[in-house]
């Protein structure tokens, strides 16, 4: 199965994702205004070419209901999803070689 980005627009998309995704799913909750997060996107379409995981992009602003069920007070918020279940959560900004790590350890 292709690794992809997805674009997030409701609560049920993502459980849905979740459900079906194989391999690891990056839940990405960012703002469009977030320097960091801004920082991160291109880093994250990286680890989808390379075929390392899927991403699932939330934004804070769009889905402040989904964030909030989620637990983020900040952005970037990843949630590192393996088998429906979250496996990590990473707040704030990480280069690409710390990504790799955390993945290939799940």
């Amino acid at each position: 199965m292709n690794k992809q980005v997805y674009e997030i627009n409701s609560e049920e998309q993502l459980e849905k994702i979740i459900k079906t995704n194989k391999g690891v799913l990056i839940v990405d909750f960012s703002s469009p205004i977030c320097p960091p997060c801004l920082m991160l996107e291109p880093i994250l379409e990286q680890l989808v070419e390379e075929g390392l995981c899927s991403v699932a992009k939330i934004n804070v602003f769009e889905q402040q209901e989904l964030a909030a069920k989620n637990e983020v007070n900040s952005t970037p918020t990843i949630l590192l999803i393996k088998d429906s279940e979250v496996k990590h959560k990473v707040i704030g900004y990480q280069p690409i070689e710390e990504w790799k790590k955390i993945i290939d350890k799940m």
